[in-house]
C-alpha cells in the first residue's frame, strides 16, 4: 500500500512552509529597500539574505516590482488600520480625533525608519512601485474622507470639495514627509505630527464653508 503524501515536514505544512518563505522574502525586501534602496534589490541578493531558493522566490512573486508593491501595499494597509482605530478609539472633539488619526499614521510609518523611507522615497525608482504608492495615496484620501464625513456628520453631496480636500491632505502630508526625512524641516517626529495635524484640522475645519461655496456655484 502507497502512503498518501501529506506535506508534513518536520511538523510543519506545505502551505505553512511557503507562507514561511514568503514572509523571509517581504522580510529580507524591507530590509534591502529600506536600508540601501531600491536599485539594491536582486532577486540572487534577496534569496540569499532570505535563506531562500531562487525557484521558491518565483513561487510567491512573478518578480521584484511585484513584490515591492506588495510590500508597500502592506506597510500602507497597516498604517492605515492604525490610523482607523486611533480615530475610532478617540472620545473628544474632531480636532482631538484627526490628531489621533494623525500621530498614530505617522507614528506606524516612521517607528521603522525602513517602512518610512520604502513608503516616502524608495517608489520613484520603479514604475509599478509609483502606481502602488499613487493607489495606496487614493486609499489614504479615500479614509480621510471617510472619517471626514463622520467626524463633521457632513450631509450627503459635497463629493467635490471633500474629494479635493482629502487629496490635497495626502499629497501634502506625503511631500512633507518626504522633506522631513531628507533632513529638511528641522523638527522632531512629534513636531511633524503637530503641523501635520494643525494643517489637516485647519483644513478640514474650512471645509463647510468651502462645500457651500462650490454648491452655490454648481459644483458637486
Amino acid at each position: 500500500m502507497t502512503r498518501a503524501f501529506s506535506g508534513t515536514y518536520r511538523g510543519t505544512s506545505t502551505a505553512e512552509r511557503r507562507e514561511d518563505r514568503r514572509r523571509r522574502l517581504l522580510d529580507t525586501a524591507l530590509d534591502i529597500v529600506g536600508t540601501q534602496g531600491l536599485s539594491a534589490l536582486t532577486v540572487r541578493g534577496l534569496c540569499e539574505q532570505a535563506r531562500v531558493g531562487p525557484r521558491f522566490f518565483y513561487e510567491a512573486f512573478p518578480d521584484l516590482d511585484a513584490l515591492a508593491s506588495e510590500l508597500l501595499l502592506e506597510i500602507q494597509e497597516a498604517a492605515l488600520g492604525t490610523a482607523r482605530a486611533a480615530v475610532a478609539g478617540t472620545d473628544g472633539t474632531p480636532s482631538d480625533k484627526i490628531r489621533a488619526g494623525v500621530a498614530a499614521l505617522i507614528t506606524e510609518l516612521t517607528d521603522d525608519p525602513r517602512r518610512a523611507k520604502v513608503v516616502f522615497a524608495q517608489a520613484s525608482g520603479s514604475e509599478p512601485l509609483m502606481r502602488s504608492r499613487f493607489d495606496g495615496m487614493r486609499r489614504v484620501a479615500d479614509v480621510i474622507t471617510e472619517q471626514t464625513r463622520l467626524v463633521l456628520d457632513l450631509p450627503a453631496g459635497h463629493d467635490t470639495a471633500v474629494t479635493a480636500t482629502s487629496q490635497l491632505i495626502t499629497g501634502g502630508a506625503a511631500e512633507l514627509v518626504l522633506v522631513w526625512l531628507d533632513g529638511g524641516l528641522d523638527v522632531d517626529r512629534d513636531g511633524l505630527i503637530d503641523l501635520l495635524a494643525e494643517f489637516t484640522i485647519a483644513m478640514v475645519g474650512r471645509l463647510p464653508d468651502v462645500a457651500l461655496r462650490l454648491s452655490a456655484g454648481g459644483a458637486s
